[in-house]
């Protein structure tokens, strides 16, 4: 989906009616359950509808920079968004995958002598008609829970002092929302929450793992094992993760020899590597060699036509596909 096809979806939610609905997402020991949260409509809810809307017309359709990459190959970009683009979903993910406003309707709502703020696992939010809608999550976290055998401490206007104000459990929000789902689809807008929060990491290790497969049939390396013990580095792992499937050296099946020939030839590789005996295996003996083996089986190191000089590029969109 392009950046102007995910707008105009968002925009054709919005310029119908459609109403607003916030979920909670409990874990209740290894089980992700949803409960209907019962908004009183007079003040709450218009105010909770106009912060969500606000934040789908800002970071969406009034955005001018946004741009959608797939999360499988894409690095971390400003103003990116990345499309989920993995067959799997974990669980985690999968409750807001599976997501059905139709079903939704239907949940108990969150009782507070049967159930507990505590496990607040996260929310979901609605936006749309009974046909078609924005789905929103946001990730809850501890902080934003105050519970009430701490207490409030505020200021009262008319005296210059601080006095606790009385309350119960009480959830502070806003409108950081980290996933986005429209038409089915779902955008990543924090891949670190992704990570770390929704059971994303296990995807990663097995795609990183996949890469090191393949890397190892190519026979280029002096030492697979260097790259074996590198998975579990999250940061690298991650960018390893994306090799296998976004590098034009698997997809147009370049040989060894000729990459091998690429790093001893292009300037702006020279001492990056250390070689074996024989010439024809990389060593991987540093950080900063793995760093650059890596950009190097991603194909990052690119030739100016025009001027005839090597550059690194993290990004690389594809002319003749974008011309099509």
């Amino acid at each position: 989906m392009t950046s102007e096809e995910l707008k105009n979806a968002a925009v054709s939610v919005l310029e119908k009616p459609y109403h607003t609905q916030l979920y909670l997402i409990l874990k209740v020991g290894d089980e992700l359950i949803m409960r209907l949260a019962d908004i009183e409509d007079e003040n709450t809810a218009p105010e909770i509808q106009r912060m969500f809307v606000g934040f789908v017309n800002n970071t969406i359709i009034s955005n001018d920079n946004i741009i959608i990459r797939s999360l499988s190959v894409a690095d971390e970009l400003p103003n990116a968004i990345y499309e989920y683009d993995y067959e799997s979903y974990p669980e985690e993910l999968g409750v807001f995958k599976k997501f059905s406003i139709e079903t939704a309707v239907k949940s108990e709502k969150f009782n507070f002598k049967t159930d507990n703020l505590s496990q607040l696992f996260g929310y979901i939010i609605y936006l749309g008609s009974m046909e078609n809608g924005i789905v929103l999550f946001k990730k809850h976290y501890s902080i934003s829970l105050i519970k009430r055998d701490s207490f409030l401490l505020g200021a009262i206007k008319s005296a210059e002092r601080f006095e606790k104000l009385p309350g119960e459990d009480i959830i502070r929000l806003n409108d950081s929302i980290q996933l986005v789902r429209i038409n089915e689809v779902i955008f990543v807008l924090d891949l670190k929450m992704l990570e770390r929060n929704m059971g994303f990491s296990a995807l990663i290790q097995k795609a990183a793992s996949e890469t090191v497969e393949a890397i190892q049939t190519l026979e280029i390396l002096d030492d697979i094992q260097v790259l074996k013990d590198a998975l579990c580095e999250p940061a690298f792992s991650r960018k390893l993760s994306r090799v296998k499937k976004s590098s034009p050296i698997f997809k147009l099946g370049i040989t060894k020899e000729a990459i091998i020939q690429f790093t001893k030839a292009t300037p702006e590789l020279a001492g990056k590597f250390k070689y074996s005996d024989d010439g024809n295996k990389i060593r991987l003996d540093t950080k900063k060699s793995k760093d650059a083996f890596l950009k190097l089986m991603n194909d990052s190191f690119l030739r100016s036509e025009l001027t005839k000089q090597y550059y690194e590029a993290s990004t690389k969109d594809s002319i003749t596909q974008a011309s099509n």
